[in-house]
């Protein structure tokens, strides 16, 4: 359900207001959302890394050197992702 002009309007004078009374506080909020949509993603990659591991598996049993190498693909996507999720968790 959306919001009416004079609902958004009203909201977006609220968060107008916010910004202005607290900067610092502010900021916080918006940094907290790009770091969720940085773990989604690494989420998202890890699950991809996941899915190529197991994909690779199933794969040597038909053809070895092929199955290995998406195996390893798979595994070096999954520590990627996970390093990725890690690093931006520290920071906080």
């Amino acid at each position: 359900m959306s919001l009416s002009k004079d609902e958004q309007r009203t909201l977006d004078e609220i968060e107008r207001t916010f910004r202005d009374s607290d900067p610092k506080f502010a900021a916080s909020f918006a940094s907290a959302r790009v770091g969720r949509r940085q773990r989604i993603t690494g989420y998202a990659a890890f699950l991809l890394g996941v899915t190529a591991l197991l994909a690779g598996a199933i794969a040597a049993q038909a053809q070895t050197a092929v199955g290995v190498i998406v195996s390893l693909a798979g595994f070096l996507a999954m520590c990627a992702a996970a390093w990725w999720v890690f690093r931006h968790r520290r920071r906080r």
